[in-house]
């Protein structure tokens, strides 16, 4: 039989098919495991290799025929390769001579190859195999139905992912289409539905054009591709259509334009209207096409001498983009964002758009999208990096120009121009007074106007210039806002800006760049690594230049404060950890950085921190000869007055030193002794740095030889020995006052210092108890009753606390310091009660008194009982200024966590620090109650009455940490916020929708109806205005349920009265809407019925006097019920139990009847039909009720 290619696989087994061959045989192979399935294939390919026309066979021919149907529904590649390899050797043998196994073959290897997951060297043979058939032109007689079926390899467009398969694939369909343009529908058709079910078909399907367009013949059919695929594809789609095609049309068009822009810039007429498409992914393939189009057009521009044609073209293209970044869709005006972007990166904007994008990009960091805010920051990097490339590169410099340079190049400019033109007026004079030749004129103006032409384009570049760094100067002040922002492409691109400006040295980068450094903190693991790697790239990266990376972070320490110190050292302390593993820190720094140790040359106090930084990654560098330097170094300073901050930065050094070896300690100790000198003999100092160094030098005393007496020696050699020290106020005051304060500081960090070793002295006390007791094992019941080891190291502990509490402060050294801080601070407050010009900014001596005080109350507990309240007192009182308050909260803190029980009863006094007038005192005690709350020293009930009012602070950060607080609250104890709603509202001292309105996202939802309940009770008994206001205020805030409804219209009565006033009659009238609008159907008559009410609140219905008189009624009612209950039970007492309940029923039932008369009674003879409606709803109510309460 003839065989003829069937219009579908499976035709070829229908019987109106039986004039050609037909596939007659049953289905084997389904029933078939991969190995008979190889073996078969085995024993054919042995077949055809000995007979070339096997397949002619119907046995061969239908058994592969049902293999390959078989492989489409079941893919095995194994199989596929090795079938695809049979067929491609198999066919090459078959033409010309063997036509009808030739077509077989054919059938049967197309339809293989259009399998999914079918890639290898296989398949590129077979398609190179047909390119080769192609060449030899062994199709030219297929009809209609064979040409379809090779346009059918169009389908590995999904699969394809090899560059050598494509390009085959590709060569293979383009001669296919030149053999069969007639029939080239098929394929457009096909390609259409591609694109509207596969996704991964747009790379292959591009190439694929792209392939077509290099065909002269096939150019049209390119186009007619394309334009086929949008307007089909358009048309279907609308705005709120997410469908694949609509994706895929938006990356071919991207694609497809990138790869032949030539192609659209001639057609760009049929594109340009889909800017009217409602659908956002169109709109943002067409912008993505035009950037691709004036890409072309610029850079054709170029090659060909500036063609005046195509610039004017991409000029107007431009503005059309340009037009685009108001889109009303945020995808969209990001899209347009990213395209400016690409354009500024290639060298591709005319340098007239500048000023236009760039106030673009301006404006749209404002946006509200994230995504276009990303956008936009991406697109002000590239006009900054465009900026520096026609602006500062053309001029052969690396850094940016500052705003002083510019201005003064612009003033000597001007000057030029000044001088070039008296230079005209001068060739002007001389040439009339016959001076010199009209040839020499003409030579002087030819050439004065050449060099005039020269400075005004130089005028006009550094003006240009000069406009650029005035908008970065806002630019930059909205890019500081964005780093504080929520979205994390926010901060990161902002990072990237400002990392890129400062590594060109823009003038304003520092700003950026210190606020980069805080970053660090970040919660957003990925910000932190941002910075890292930033900081990294900006300082660290070139080893090769260590001296520079050396100066450069000692010039960043030196700008810094203590907050960027900080964020400094975590920075440089996480490279090489598992927050930056990857970023290696240069290992050489250290050494060379040394080098700079003594040079007055270089700022040593940031060198010193550097140094210190540098110790903490790697403790082993401080050695014996750079310990020696130290000390020689100090040798110096008690010579002179020494710098504190440098003392206290060696202090620290010193610490770092690794004591186990003998000479190091033995040089420690020695450097211990010259810091105790320098203290002692500076004590008049009246540099305020000193307070600082004494921390330091007085930390590391305990670890030196003897730490005892050298603290005892340095108090006596201040001048305050217990013999001779008395506490006459007269006394105190003959002392200078510098002297004395510093002596207190250092009794406060020595009584620091004792507390850190008393708490050591227990911990090894509890080790040594736990050896004790592994060593005896299990003690004797005896042993147990007499206490045993348990009790023997209860009693040491207990020695222990009695030296701190009652020895420490009161009997030894520091008993001479415990009565005077108190004595200032008390005189101190006295002082202020009576002055009225008081100052609120408190000497040096007063402020030091606190804080030592504070450290005392740390170390002994009876001291901290007698002398709490003044601490309270500081507090409270309005002239104390802001610096002391902090001190004394941040105290506070401490002791609660060190005495709790003796401090318990007086922390309350905190909260009212919290409306202080300092914002400084405010935030402090909110982040000090955090704390504590947190961490459940304190209890949360009473604060939380107290803190939501911050959520409305002046002060920027305030609001940000009480959120914060009741964010973590409220993972901690869910119903805690709303369990304190009615103190909250009652604490709210004006009406404050604001407060309410973010309170009511932590209500708990399954509570809100005992809220109602509670708001209702306080509404009814309140006589406060602002807290009736706030709580109908909450009202609209909170989602009410049906059952919240009915507790609001039976609780009616109590606070009907308070609807009087206006904002309150308001806000209920707004509630109604919103429950309108959120509750069911099924609601509708408590809603109309609730809203009759509110309507009618002033109106004394027929329903308010009725319930006077049963109330009035059921009192009397109910005296004489209990009196008739008690008579009977008298009278029958030990009665029949049957009787008793028939008369209860009686009763009952008199009583009911009594109230249906009350119901209809009424004295008023004059009811208007308001009062008639609500009687007659209220009587049909109220006999329901009573009807259900006898069915129950």
């Amino acid at each position: 039989m003839n065989f003829h290619f069937p219009g579908t696989y499976a035709e070829l087994r229908d019987n109106h098919f039986s004039g050609n061959y037909r596939v007659k045989s049953k289905n084997q192979v389904s029933h078939m495991d991969e190995r008979l399935i190889l073996m078969r294939l085995n024993q054919f390919e042995d077949g055809f290799n000995q007979l070339a026309t096997l397949i002619e066979d119907p046995q061969y021919f239908d058994f592969l025929y049902y293999l390959v149907e078989h492989l489409d529904a079941h893919p095995n590649q194994k199989v596929q390769l090795q079938l695809v390899e049979i067929l491609s050797f198999q066919i090459q043998k078959l033409y010309p001579d063997h036509a009808q196994a030739f077509k077989m073959t054919l059938f049967l290897l197309l339809n293989l190859l259009q399998q999914k997951q079918l890639q290898g060297q296989q398949v590129r043979r077979a398609l190179k195999t047909l390119q080769q058939l192609f060449n030899l032109n062994a199709f030219h007689d297929f009809g209609r139905e064979g040409s379809r079926y090779i346009f059918d390899l169009v389908k590995m467009a999904v699969e394809i992912k090899d560059a050598q398969i494509r390009e085959l694939w590709i060569d293979v369909l383009v001669q296919a289409i030149a053999m069969w343009q007639t029939y080239d529908l098929n394929l457009k058709n096909r390609i259409v539905h591609l694109m509207y079910e596969q996704e991964s078909v747009v790379l292959n399907i591009s190439k694929f054009l792209l392939g077509c367009s290099k065909n002269d013949r096939l150019k049209q059919y390119t186009v007619d591709q394309i334009i086929l695929l949008v307007n089909y594809i358009t048309e279907k789609s609308t705005n709120q259509t997410e469908s694949l095609a609509v994706k895929n049309l938006k990356e071919l068009l991207s694609q497809t334009s990138k790869d032949m822009p030539k192609v659209y810039y001639q057609q760009l007429s049929a594109f340009i209207g889909l800017y009217d498409n409602e659908n956002y992914h169109i709109r943002n393939g067409l912008s993505e096409l035009i950037t691709n189009v004036i890409e072309y057009l610029i850079k054709e521009s170029k090659d060909q001498d500036s063609d005046e044609f195509q610039l004017t073209n991409a000029n107007n293209l431009i503005k059309q983009l340009l037009d685009r970044h108001m889109d009303k869709t945020a995808l969209c005006r990001s899209n347009v964002l990213h395209c400016l972007s690409q354009l500024l990166n290639s060298n591709c904007v005319p340098k007239q758009h500048l000023q236009t994008i760039f106030a673009i990009s301006s404006s749209r960091l404002r946006d509200i999208s994230g995504y276009v805010r990303k956008s936009s920051l991406q697109l002000l990097k590239s006009i900054v990096r465009y900026y520096r490339f026609l602006y500062v590169q053309s001029q052969g410099r690396q850094n940016f120009w500052s705003s002083a340079d510019i201005e003064d190049q612009i003033g000597r400019n001007k000057e030029e121009l000044q001088n070039i033109h008296k230079d005209f007026e001068d060739i002007d004079k001389q040439f009339q007074k016959g001076q010199i030749s009209q040839e020499e004129v003409n030579e002087s103006i030819k050439f004065i106007k050449k060099k005039a032409q020269e400075k005004i384009k130089i005028q006009e570049y550094l003006e240009e210039y000069q406009k650029f760094l005035e908008g970065m100067k806002t630019v930059i002040t909205q890019v500081l806002q964005l780093c504080q922002s929520k979205n994390q492409a926010d901060v990161i691109h902002s990072i990237k800006l400002f990392s890129y400006l400062q590594k060109y040295n823009y003038e304003s980068a520092n700003l950026g760049l210190r606020r980069m450094i805080l970053l660090v903190w970040s919660q957003d693991k990925t910000i932190q690594q941002e910075v890292i790697k930033k900081f990294w790239k900006l300082f660290l990266r070139d080893t090769k230049k260590t001296r520079q990376i050396i100066l450069q972070i000692i010039d960043l320490i030196s700008k810094s404060n203590l907050k960027e110190l900080i964020s400094l050292e975590k920075i440089i302390l996480s490279y090489e950890t598992e927050l930056a593993p990857n970023y290696k820190f240069p290992s050489k720094i250290f050494h060379t950085l040394w080098e700079y140790f003594g040079n007055q040359e270089i700022d040593q106090r940031s060198m010193l921190i550097f140094v210190r930084i540098m110790l903490t990654r790697n403790s082993s560098l401080l050695n014996l000869e750079k310990v020696a330097q130290i000390y020689n170094q100090l040798q110096k300073y008690s010579k002179k007055d020494p710098d504190w901050i440098i003392i206290k930065e060696l202090a620290t050094i010193l610490s770092k030193l690794d004591r186990t070896h003998g000479k190091n300690q033995i040089n420690f100790n020695k450097s211990i002794d010259l810091l105790i000198i320098l203290l002692i003999k500076y004590q008049n100092s009246s540099d305020m740095n000193y307070f600082c160094a004494c921390d330091s030098i007085i930390q590391l005393v305990p670890n030196a030889e003897n730490p005892e007496l050298i603290f005892e020696t340095l108090l006596q050699d201040l001048g305050f020995q217990s013999t001779k020290m008395d506490l006459e106020a007269e006394e105190i005051k003959q002392m200078e006052e510098i002297h004395l304060a510093h002596a207190i500081y250092i009794a406060g960090s020595v009584s620091l210092q004792l507390l850190i070793f008393i708490d050591a002295t227990h911990n090894s006390l509890k080790n040594l108890k736990n050896e004790r007791e592994k060593q005896i094992g299990k003690e004797q019941e005896i042993d147990k009753i007499q206490g045993g080891i348990e009790g023997e190291f209860e009693k040491l502990h207990g020695i222990v606390d009695q030296i701190q509490d009652l020895k420490l402060i009161q009997l030894n050294l520091l008993s001479v310091f415990s009565p005077m801080v108190k004595q200032i601070l008390s005189d101190c407050l006295n002082q202020m009660e009576t002055e009225e010009n008081a100052t609120k900014q408190q000497p040096p001596i007063v402020q030091v008194s606190l804080i030592t005080m504070c450290k005392f109350m740390c170390l002994s507990e009876s001291y901290c009982r007698e002398n709490i309240q003044i601490l309270f007192n500081i507090m409270k009182s309005p002239l104390v200024d802001q610096v002391m308050k902090n001190n004394v909260i941040i105290s506070i803190g401490d002791l609660l966590h060190r005495w709790p029980n003796s401090i318990q009863k007086f922390h309350k006094q905190i909260y009212s620090n919290l409306a202080d007038t300092s914002a400084a005192v405010r935030r402090v005690t909110l982040l000090v109650l955090t704390h504590l709350i947190l961490n459940d020293m304190v209890k949360s009930k009473t604060s939380l009455s107290h803190i939501p009012i911050l959520l409305t602070d002046p002060h920027p950060q305030i609001p940000a940490m009480a959120r914060y607080f009741l964010n973590e609250l409220q993972k901690k104890e869910q119903r805690a916020i709303t369990n304190a709603i009615p103190d909250i509202i009652s604490n709210v001292q004006d009406q404050n929708e604001n407060i309410l309105s973010q309170i009511s996202q932590y209500i708990d939802k399954s509570q809100i109806e005992s809220i109602v309940d509670k708001l209702i009770t306080i509404l009814g008994t309140s006589t406060n205005q602002y807290e009736v206001k706030n709580i109908s205020i909450l009202f609209n805030h909170i989602n009410l349920s049906q059952n919240s409804l009915q507790k609001l219209l039976d609780g009616w009565e109590e606070y009907r009265e308070q609807l009087r006033d206006q904002f309150v009659y308001n806000q209920f009238m707004i509630l109604i809407k919103k429950l309108k609008r959120t509750l069911p159907q099924d609601a509708k008559p408590l809603i109309e019925d609730y809203e009759m009410k509110v309507e009618h609140h002033d109106k004394e219905t027929f329903e308010n006097r009725r319930r006077e008189k049963v109330t009035k009624k059921k009192n009397v009612k109910q005296g004489q019920n209990e009196g008739g209950v008690d008579k009977e039970l008298k009278e029958n007492k030990g009665g029949n139990k049957l009787k008793q309940q028939q008369q209860q029923q009686k009763r009952q039932t008199k009583k009911r009847k009594e109230d249906d008369f009350m119901e209809l009674e009424s004295d008023s003879d004059d009811m208007s039909e308001e009062s008639l409606v609500i009687k007659k709803q209220t009587s049909t109510r109220r006999k329901r009720s009573i009807k259900k309460d006898e069915d129950e």
